[in-house]
């Protein structure tokens, strides 16, 4: 049995949702996660639970990572949110990042998912453990 992860999928693919939930899973995780592909299903998807890690394919038909980054960021979700696709330019990489994307994994690369997740689930675990400091008198 692997580790739980709770996965938001953007992703209009169904080919290649199915190809990032089993490199997940050859990572060692026991992914539970829900496949989303426009901006009204991802304010749905984020208003009814919390998702450890949110993985955002750029170019849809119906949605953008951007957009999406957009609608996570406004709910005040915290998730980690990484950008994974076949197509995206470095400015649009850059732009993704600048907005607050943690990340972004070439689709034709998957094999870096794993540990960037890991290393996001690892800076977002440290940050939720911080206690808060305390002011000076």
């Amino acid at each position: 049995m692997g580790k739980p992860l709770s996965v938001l999928l953007i992703e209009d693919s169904e080919d290649d949702a199915t190809l990032i939930v089993h490199e997940l899973e050859h990572g060692g995780y026991e992914v539970d996660f829900e496949r989303v592909d426009d901006t009204a299903s991802v304010r749905k998807a984020i208003a009814k639970r919390e998702w450890d890690i949110i993985l955002s394919d750029h170019a849809m038909p119906k949605s953008c990572a951007l957009e999406a980054l957009s609608e996570v960021k406004a709910a005040g979700i915290k998730s980690p949110f990484i950008v994974v696709s076949g197509w995206m330019t470095d400015d649009l990489a850059k732009s993704a990042l600048k907005e607050g994307a943690c990340g972004f994994v070439p689709k034709n690369k998957l094999a870096k998912l794993v540990p960037m997740i890991e290393a996001e689930l690892d800076k977002s675990h440290v940050s939720k453990k911080k206690p808060a400091k305390k002011k000076k008198s």
